[in-house]
């Protein structure tokens, strides 16, 4: 799932912006590999799982989904601004 970025920079941007554990965000993650999510239908069925998986509201879980894309979207723009610049 992580495009331009490494899975552990991810979940770990992932559990600081949610506030969720590391298990937690690797399960998310998890569920996100195993989808393309960037498709309207792919969304519903991302949310479904968030939401059996952690067992959260629709609300939680399309936060969870939006958060993971706005992840996602400015990593690949800080990659498309900056092609060459090596993350510390």
């Amino acid at each position: 799932m992580v495009i331009l970025m490494n899975k552990k920079e991810f979940i770990k941007e992932l559990s600081n912006k949610l506030d969720y554990s590391e298990e937690q965000c690797i399960i998310i993650n998890s569920i996100l590999e195993d989808n393309f999510f960037i498709s309207k239908k792919s969304k519903d069925k991302i949310i479904d799982e968030l939401i059996e998986k952690l067992n959260v509201d629709y609300e939680k879980a399309d936060v969870i989904y939006n958060t993971c894309v706005e992840i996602a979207t400015k990593s690949i723009k800080e990659k498309l601004r900056h092609p060459f610049r090596k993350k510390d």
